[in-house]
C-alpha cells in the first residue's frame, strides 16, 4: 500500500511517482481562501482534467440501477480477507492492472478491517464494500484508468465527507491517489470527522472563509472552456489610436484642432472622445452651436450627426449576422468579429479591434445577453463603418455627434467603439449628464453648471434667430429672474402633473379663484409643475336656498364654463364615433394620425398644448379610471369625446397657464334625469388636463362618479336634500349679491 507523507510545499503534488519517496502519495486540507489559494485549486483541478476526479460536496450513495448491476454481476458474497478482495476485483475491474489491484485490495482489507474492530457486523461491512465497488466503477473510472502511470491520479474534494466517504478516501489514497480536500465550511466543520487529522493534513496559508456555494465543478468547467476556446483573433490596425492625451480641454476647439497640430508620430492617430454636458452660456448656445458646426464643415471636417437616439438594428441588419452554437466567449467573439465588414479594409480592422476592445467590458453578462450584445453591436458596427468610411466618404477628418440622452448600454458601446476608430467622438447633451454614462478609461466628460432643456439640433442657418447684444443681454436676466425665484413667465410651463386635492365645502370658495402657484401643494420640477386642483360634488342645501344659489353664483368667473343640467353630452350625434379605429391600436393612440387628419378640431390651440391634451388623453386610458376601458371598447367612447368639445371649453384650455388661473367647470343639476358616459369622461379628462370642477346636485343623486372605476370626486354633504329647484339666472344672482353688500358697506360709512 501507499502511505500518506508530509507536504512540503505545495509543489510537491506535482511530482511524479519516480521523484518521490517510494509508495508515497500527498492528502493535504484547505480550509481557509484567498486569490491565492484560488490560484493553487485551479493548478490542481487543471490536474484532475486529465488524471482524475472533482467532487462537490458528497460522493452520493449508488443508484438503484447500480447496486442491481452489481449483484447481477458480482452476487452479494463477502469475505474479511485480501484474497476474497484480490478475486473480486479481477472480475469487477478486469481493465486495472495486477499490482493496482492488490493494493486497492490491502486498502479494503486495512478499512473494513477497521470497521470491524469498531464492532460493525458483517452485513455492515458487505454494505460499505458494495458501496466502494460501486463507487470506484462508477465514480472513478478516470482515477482507475491512471493508476499504472507514472503521474500521480488526482481526486479534488469540496465539502466535508461524512464516515464512510472519508474511509473510501483514504481506500483511495493508500491505494496510490493524491487528494486535496477543501473544507468550505472550516478546519471546525472538518475536525468533527477527523478529530487527530488521521486521514488529511492541514496546508497553512492565509486568508479568509471560502465564499458561499464555492464550486470546485465550476472551476474546473471554467479551466476546461479556457483550454479548449480558441485564440481571440489578433487584429493589426494601420495605426495606433492616441486619444485624449494632447487635448486642451475644451472639446468644441479641440476638435478643430488639424490632424497635423495634434501629434507629429506617424505610428498614432490622434482623437477625441468627450462628453460636453450642460451649457456654458444658456442664451447664445443654440446659434453659437450652429456656427461652430459650420466651421467644422468649412474646415474640412465631414460632421456626422445623430440626433436623440441610435436607431436599432432592423430585421434585415439583424438577420444577415450568422450565428453558430458556441462554447465559449471566445469562441462567439472570434465569429462575430469575422462578420465585421467594409469596403475599406484599414477602417475595417479598426472596427474589429474596437469590437473586440469594447465587448470585454460585457464580461459580467450571462452569456446569451452577451450574445445579444455583441450581435446588436456588430449590427451597428458595420453600418457606421459603411456611413462613415465607405464610398461616399472622403475626408480624411471625421467627427462623429451624439445629441442627447444615451438611453441604452449598447449606445454607450458603440460610441466606446466608434472612438477607437481614426475619427473624434462627441456626446453632447445641454441638459446636463442623464441616462447611460459612458464607462471607458479613455472617456473625457466637460461639465459646465448650467442646463438647457434641449432643442433639436441647428443644422440649418435659415431655422436659426441671431439676436443683439442688448437682446441676448435681456434673455439672461430673463433666465436668471425665473429659475427658482418663485416668479414665473407666461406660459414658462408647456407640462402640468395635475393632483386633486382633498379639501372641505368652505375650502372651494377659498381656492376657487387662487392662482396654482399660491395653492397648497403646488411644486415646480424641471420641465413642468403639479397643479393642485378641486373634483368635489356637492350635495345637500344648508338651509336658505336664496343663500345657496348665492354660494353657487359666486363660483361662475370668467374662467368658469357653467353646465346647467345633465345630461350634457350623448344626446346629441358625435361625428367622431365612427372614426376613432383610424386613431386607436391596441389602446395607444396614434397621435401623429389624430393630428394630421383633415377633421382634426384642435389644430388651432398652441402645438404644445395639443400635445399636452393627447398625453393626458393616454393617461385617462392606460388608467383605465371609465368604466368598461380595455374591455368593452370605451376607449373608443373616450376618444370620441375629448375630441368634440365645445369651443368655449377649447378657448379656456388655449388660455391655460399651468401657474396662474385654472380653467373651471360648474356644474349644476337639480334634475332627475341621469348623466351619460360620455360626461364623466368629459369631466374626468378636464380634470386630469387640470380643471377644478365643482358639481352642485341639490338632490343628492349619483352622478358622473357611478362610471369611475374608483374614487376621483371628493363629495361633501352639506344640508337637507332639495328637490324641483329651478336654475336661477347666476349673473343676476351674483350683481344682486355684490349689491347688496355695497349697500351694507355704505350704510356702515
Amino acid at each position: 500500500m501507499f502511505e500518506r507523507v508530509h507536504l512540503n510545499n505545495f509543489e510537491d503534488y506535482f511530482t511524479t511517482y519516480k521523484e518521490r519517496p517510494e509508495k508515497s502519495v500527498y492528502f493535504g486540507r484547505l480550509t481557509l481562501w484567498s486569490q491565492e489559494v484560488e490560484t493553487m485549486i485551479e493548478r490542481f483541478a487543471e490536474e484532475t482534467i486529465q488524471w482524475g476526479v472533482c467532487i462537490q460536496d458528497r460522493i452520493g450513495n449508488p443508484e438503484e440501477k447500480h447496486l442491481s448491476y452489481y449483484e447481477e454481476i458480482m452476487g452479494r458474497s463477502y469475505q474479511l480477507s485480501e484474497s476474497f478482495f484480490v478475486q473480486e476485483l479481477k472480475q469487477w475491474l478486469p481493465r486495472v492492472s495486477e499490482d493496482k489491484r492488490m493494493d486497492i485490495a490491502k486498502s479494503f482489507y486495512d478499512v473494513l478491517n477497521g470497521l470491524a474492530q469498531k464492532g460493525k457486523n458483517e452485513n455492515m461491512q458487505r454494505n460499505a464494500y458494495i458501496k466502494y465497488m460501486c463507487w470506484l466503477y462508477y465514480k472513478f473510472e478516470r482515477l482507475l484508468q491512471n493508476f499504472s502511470g507514472y503521474r500521480v491520479p488526482k481526486l479534488l474534494y469540496a465539502g466535508i465527507p461524512n464516515e464512510y466517504e472519508m474511509l473510501f478516501l483514504s481506500v483511495l489514497s493508500k491505494a496510490g491517489c493524491d487528494i486535496l480536500l477543501l473544507a468550505v465550511q472550516g478546519e471546525e466543520a472538518y475536525l468533527i470527522q477527523d478529530r487527530e487529522s488521521k486521514y488529511s493534513e492541514k496546508i497553512p496559508v492565509q486568508g479568509e472563509a471560502f465564499p458561499k456555494q464555492y464550486s470546485v465543478l465550476e472551476v474546473r468547467e471554467r479551466l476546461i472552456r479556457k483550454k479548449t476556446a480558441p485564440q481571440m483573433p489578433r487584429i493589426s490596425t494601420e495605426k495606433i489610436m492616441n486619444t485624449n492625451t494632447w487635448i486642451q480641454g475644451n472639446p468644441y476647439e479641440d476638435v478643430q484642432q488639424e490632424l497635423k497640430v495634434r501629434g507629429s508620430d506617424e505610428q498614432f492617430f490622434y482623437n477625441v472622445f468627450a462628453g460636453i454636458y450642460g451649457v456654458e452660456e444658456a442664451a447664445r448656445y443654440y446659434t453659437e452651436l450652429l456656427k461652430w458646426k459650420l466651421k467644422l464643415e468649412s474646415n474640412k471636417t465631414e460632421v456626422f450627426l445623430v440626433e436623440e437616439a441610435i436607431r436599432k438594428p432592423d430585421y434585415d441588419e439583424i438577420n444577415n449576422i450568422r450565428r453558430g452554437q458556441y462554447a465559449s466567449t471566445e469562441q462567439l467573439l472570434t465569429h462575430m468579429t469575422s462578420q465585421i465588414v467594409c469596403n475599406d479594409k484599414k477602417a475595417e480592422n479598426y472596427g474589429k479591434a474596437a469590437f473586440l476592445k469594447v465587448m470585454e467590458k460585457t464580461a459580467e453578462l450571462s452569456f446569451q445577453k452577451q450574445q445579444n450584445r455583441a450581435v446588436e453591436l456588430v449590427c451597428l458596427i458595420n453600418r457606421y463603418l459603411k456611413e462613415l468610411f465607405g464610398a461616399g466618404s472622403h475626408k480624411e477628418k471625421k467627427l462623429f455627434i451624439y445629441y442627447g440622452e444615451i438611453h441604452t448600454e449598447t449606445e454607450a458601446l458603440l460610441l466606446a467603439a466608434l472612438a477607437k476608430l481614426p475619427m473624434d467622438v462627441l456626446h453632447i447633451n445641454p441638459e446636463g449628464k442623464q441616462g447611460i454614462e459612458i464607462k471607458d478609461e479613455l472617456f473625457f466628460a466637460k461639465t459646465y453648471p448650467n442646463t438647457l432643456k434641449r432643442k433639436k439640433f441647428p443644422t440649418d442657418i435659415k431655422d436659426m434667430q441671431f439676436g443683439t447684444v442688448a437682446y441676448q443681454a435681456e434673455q439672461e436676466i430673463t433666465q436668471i429672474m425665473y429659475q427658482d425665484t418663485g416668479m414665473y413667465r407666461n406660459r414658462q410651463f408647456t407640462k402640468a402633473v395635475p393632483v386633486v386635492l382633498q379639501n372641505t365645502y368652505e375650502e372651494i370658495s377659498i381656492l376657487w379663484e387662487q392662482e396654482a402657484k399660491y395653492r397648497p401643494n403646488f411644486e415646480v420640477f424641471e420641465d413642468r409643475v403639479m397643479v393642485p386642483v378641486i373634483f368635489s360634488k356637492v350635495m345637500g342645501v344648508p338651509g336658505n336656498v336664496s343663500e345657496y344659489w348665492e354660494d353657487v353664483a359666486k363660483l361662475s368667473t370668467e374662467h368658469t364654463f357653467v353646465i346647467r343640467e345633465l345630461p350634457y353630452l350623448g344626446t346629441a350625434p358625435n361625428p367622431w364615433r365612427e372614426k376613432t379605429y383610424l386613431f386607436l391600436q391596441s389602446g395607444r393612440l396614434m397621435k401623429e394620425k389624430i393630428k394630421n387628419h383633415p377633421d382634426y378640431p384642435y389644430g388651432f390651440i398652441r402645438e404644445p398644448m395639443q400635445d399636452y391634451m393627447l398625453e393626458k388623453l393616454q393617461e385617462l386610458i392606460d388608467e383605465r379610471v371609465i368604466e368598461g376601458t380595455g374591455s368593452d371598447g370605451t376607449e373608443h367612447l373616450i376618444l370620441s369625446t375629448a375630441l368634440y368639445m365645445e369651443k368655449a371649453i377649447l378657448r379656456l384650455i388655449q388660455g391655460y397657464d399651468f401657474t396662474k388661473d385654472i380653467p373651471k367647470i360648474l356644474l349644476i343639476h337639480t334634475k332627475e334625469s341621469s348623466c351619460t358616459k360620455e360626461d364623466s369622461i368629459l369631466l374626468a379628462y378636464l380634470s386630469r388636463i387640470g380643471f377644478d370642477i365643482a358639481m352642485f346636485v341639490p338632490t343628492g343623486y349619483a352622478g358622473v362618479e357611478r362610471f369611475y372605476t374608483k374614487k376621483i370626486v371628493t363629495e361633501h354633504q352639506i344640508g337637507e336634500y332639495k328637490y324641483d329647484l329651478r336654475v336661477p339666472n347666476l349673473s343676476a344672482v351674483k350683481r344682486s349679491s355684490e349689491s347688496l353688500v355695497g349697500r351694507f358697506l355704505r350704510r356702515g360709512r
